[in-house]
């Protein structure tokens, strides 16, 4: 059985590749290793691998201080090796492998051009942006559309030239059409989330729709970022998706601490300023009677509300 072990970057690259020659291949820092690591947390002897007479094969951990640990898992004096995991040595990686262990099937190569979908998407984005503008139209003056228009295909094209430069410079290709088709998407996305929670906040006369739609295109926007750095740098990402994760957490965290230590609340969307076409309105209608009756008590709550802190503000100045 030919075995072989691997040097392994952080990010899973295969630094150096050799065969397994005898019944012993050394690992360590000293120069007469087989595998010479150049890193400070490993012995000088660190591991040894052990070829047994049936073919198997033994990592044995040579008495160091750090030890041997396959990933996911606890420190070992040796292993069987038995398929293809990582050990940690020190502060390397390491993968032992054998030639007769089947491979993973080969990758189909897409050849879908990916520039048309880029640009019918872009194409949407500026239709969904002109609609708007001619939804504010008042009639006093022509909509800035050429201004407005532009400046949103700039936008878009900026935002996907930036990841397209990170990937130009971590894998040397940079991908700038899936950029643009993933960012146009994400715009669409949001333009029909954001509707749709207005939509629904009028149709049931609900304020959660509204109250939660900022905190949505967080998320949205986590997972855009999330799908940009995957096609920009998919060795890294594995471990960036967790910055990621931990960004958008504290995004939509501390200004709803903030928010509900300075005004004890966790929105400041207190009332319902959608209007849609009345056939769209599901919520049973109010009486008159009733919506005044609730105004004059939000409007004795509000007063109780200014009168407690104006209590408030004059029994601390008279502390003071």
């Amino acid at each position: 059985m030919n075995w072989f072990v691997e040097h392994l970057h952080r990010d899973g690259t295969v630094l150096a590749r050799l065969p397994v020659t005898g019944a012993h291949f050394n690992i360590g820092r000293a120069l007469d290793n087989t595998l010479v690591l150049n890193d400070p947390h490993c012995a000088a002897y660190h591991a040894q691998l052990r070829i047994g007479s049936d073919g198997s094969a033994e990592l044995h951990d040579l008495d160091t201080r750090n030890g041997i640990r396959a990933q996911r898992g606890k420190r070992q004096s040796a292993y069987a090796v038995t398929s293809d995991v990582i050990y940690n040595l020190g502060g390397s990686l390491i993968r032992i492998r054998n030639a007769a262990w089947p491979l993973a099937p080969e990758q189909v190569l897409s050849r879908l051009p990916i520039w048309p979908l880029a640009v019918l998407a872009l194409a949407l984005v500026l239709g969904h942006g002109a609609w708007n503008l001619w939804l504010n139209d008042l009639g006093d003056k022509t909509p800035p559309y050429l201004y407005g228009l532009s400046g949103i295909a700039a936008a878009m094209c900026i935002w996907s030239a930036m990841y397209a430069l990170l990937g130009r410079i971590l894998t040397g290709g940079d991908r700038f059409f899936t950029h643009l088709l993933i960012a146009s998407c994400a715009y669409l996305g949001a333009a029909l989330i954001d509707d749709g929670l207005k939509l629904l906040a009028y149709a049931g006369g609900w304020l959660w729709p509204m109250r939660i739609s900022s905190y949505v295109m967080v998320v949205l926007l986590a997972f855009t970022v999330r799908a940009h750095l995957r096609v920009a740098d998919p060795r890294h990402w594995p471990k960036l998706r967790w910055a990621v994760a931990a960004v958008a957490v504290l995004s939509i965290v501390v200004p709803l601490a903030q928010r509900w230590i300075s005004e004890h609340r966790l929105t400041a969307i207190q009332t319902l300023n959608v209007i849609e076409h009345p056939a769209l309105r599901l919520a049973s209608p109010v009486p008159i009677a009733d919506f005044i009756a609730s105004g004059v008590r939000l409007k004795e709550r509000a007063d109780q509300d200014i009168t407690r802190d104006d209590g408030e503000e004059i029994g601390d100045d008279y502390d003071d």
